[in-house]
């Protein structure tokens, strides 16, 4: 797709088009490839497919928008109750989980907030009887 003749468009264009790269991948794309791979549709193509990323470190942890770790899902109950500390209730970023950050993150932690909560207003609610 990327080797049909662009006309009088920009490559930017052409990328998004017909690669769906722009915005931030295209700038990634940019800043690892040298210039005339740009000018090969063929070569460009293959590194899409297997772009050359060399990480060198992960950044600061108070760079972190969030960070693995907390409780593990194995010590909780299906109402996210501790289970070495009955009535203790986990949710959210409390929990050791990977999630992409953002809506999904967020929708996770409002649905297990929301269990956790009604779990701990049933289990005290029967403990009040």
């Amino acid at each position: 797709d990327i080797s049909r003749p662009r006309g009088k468009h920009s490559l930017a264009k052409h990328l998004h088009r017909h690669a769906g790269i722009d915005g931030a991948k295209a700038a990634l794309l940019h800043e690892v490839l040298e210039r005339d791979v740009f000018n090969d549709a063929a070569r460009l193509a293959a590194a899409i497919k297997a772009l050359p990323l060399r990480l060198l470190r992960p950044r600061p942890l108070d760079e972190a928008i969030s960070s693995a770790g907390g409780v593990r899902l194995e010590d909780l109950d299906e109402q996210l109750m501790l289970r070495k500390l009955p009535g203790v209730f986990c949710a959210g970023e409390m929990l050791d989980w990977e999630a992409p950050t953002g809506g999904y993150l967020l929708s996770a932690s409002f649905a297990s907030g929301r269990l956790a909560g009604a779990a701990a207003a049933n289990w005290i609610n029967t403990r009040q009887r």
